[in-house]
């Protein structure tokens, strides 16, 4: 376990002033480790920004801003430090170790089906190929949501976050309105979607009775966040990892693979920024933060290296109550996503010399990621060895553990190593490209 160590006082060269008195930009690993665990510090709620809103509408649009305003306030990210605890607690069953654990192997069939599609046309653009697309198959899964209608729900919910800025807008009644209607149908399609989700999926448990004893409001308002906050942020995650994975020496060892998607986290975060509010004063050093002074971290620099300051922990998942609660389950999708690329590909280089990155307010990651994924060896013959053996030609459907016995049986008899049982591929396809790789 790292220990964080009591910082010196903060100094004013790692954090500078906003304008008008509006808080500080912290750029400082120290400051901001001790900022961040302070109970003092919270997150910008949404009842004043949609309370400003709601006092600016016409009588007639007030209705419909004041129902998206009661479920602003039920969504974890933007609670009262005692209701996001609640909450917390109630979805932190999906996203503990031996959840993450229980999922892996769905998340490596998924891997290994996006990859091998990417890997079998020879590569493409990775962004929109690979990133999205397993981000997309990984989201539906935790949610039990078809892929389809998962990205169509984070679609209405983006127009539904909209409504955050709609006091800015020309016209915010309009965007009340098509808020309101992303809204209704988000909750139409979560009601029908919950009949048909897995049992061990969030929607799942929620058909089964299952809410860790928040309202069913909470819970719906939630699976909406859920579906907002796992596609961009994965998606960039994968391609800032992949710029730096791909082509680079030694990639092919797991244990360098992790190295560099911990280099990738830490220069490149999912979030370039944490946004906080003071609740109370807070005096760190000589610095003097207000009750209602914004407390903005720049997550990239405050992740620079720091011996001693809480261990090797860095900042790109967030740090102190509000830290990210699917920050174990984003790096496993990573892990699993770039051990399917070593099995199926592993000879994928960046055709691009220079990357083209989006530079979002809150995000950075590349907008085209070229691959090029060199052919692999034939094995015209061991696929229909395969596929004879255990009389089955989806090379996608996932393999009972019987099946997965019998086609580690199939490449030891052609002269293949195979893995051990907790790590073999969990398809056909997946086996195809492990015989491909040097290692088997």
């Amino acid at each position: 376990m790292s220990h964080i160590r009591s910082p010196e006082p903060a100094t004013r060269s790692a954090v500078t002033p906003l304008p008008g008195g509006l808080g500080w930009v912290v750029a400082d690993r120290e400051a901001a480790v001790r900022l961040l665990s302070d109970d003092r510090l919270g997150v910008v709620e949404s009842t004043a920004v949609m309370a400003s809103l709601i006092h600016g509408l016409a009588d007639g649009a007030r209705p419909s801003a004041e129902e998206l305003a009661a479920f602003a306030e039920r969504i974890m990210l933007q609670a009262s430090p005692e209701r996001h605890a609640s909450l917390r607690r109630a979805f932190g069953r999906f996203f503990t170790a031996d959840a993450v654990d229980a999922m892996t192997p769905a998340l490596r069939a998924l891997a290994d089906q996006v990859v091998g599609r990417f890997a079998a046309a020879g590569g493409g653009e990775f962004m929109t190929g690979v990133a999205f697309r397993y981000a997309v198959e990984c989201g539906a899964h935790l949610l039990g949501l078809p892929p389809g209608e998962f990205h169509r729900l984070h679609k209405l919910s983006q127009r539904l976050a909209l409504v955050a800025y709609a006091a800015r807008l020309p016209d915010p009644a309009t965007a009340v309105v098509e808020g309101h209607a992303a809204l209704t149908e988000i909750r139409r399609s979560i009601r029908q979607a919950r009949a048909r989700a897995s049992t061990g999926s969030v929607l799942g448990a929620w058909h089964a009775g299952w809410t860790g004893g928040i309202s069913e409001e909470d819970f719906e308002a939630n699976i909406v966040m859920l579906v907002q906050a796992s596609l961009e942020t994965v998606a960039g995650m994968l391609g800032n990892a992949a710029a730096l994975i791909l082509g680079s020496a030694g990639a092919a060892d797991p244990a360098r693979r992790e190295t560099l998607l911990d280099e990738a986290l830490r220069s490149e975060p999912p979030l370039k920024t944490l946004e906080r509010v003071a609740h109370a004063p807070i005096t760190l050093g000589d610095l003097q933060v207000r009750a209602g002074q914004i407390i903005s971290v720049q997550v990239a620099e405050a992740n620079q290296p720091a011996e001693g300051i809480a261990g090797r922990a860095v900042l790109s998942f967030g740090w102190g109550a509000y830290r990210c609660l699917g920050a174990r389950l984003a790096r496993r999708q990573a892990v699993e996503l770039f051990d399917a690329m070593c099995r199926a590909a592993p000879g994928a280089v960046l055709v691009d010399a220079e990357i083209e990155r989006i530079r979002h307010i809150r995000f950075n990651m590349p907008r085209r990621l070229t691959v090029r994924c060199p052919a692999a060896e034939p094995r015209q013959d061991l696929a229909r060895m395969l596929t004879e053996s255990l009389e089955e030609h989806d090379l996608d459907r996932p393999l009972s553990s019987v099946e997965r016995v019998m086609a580690a049986a199939t490449l030891e008899q052609n002269g293949h190593t195979v893995p051990d049982h907790a790590t073999a591929p969990t398809t056909i396809r997946g086996w195809l490209a492990w015989a491909s790789t040097p290692r088997g």
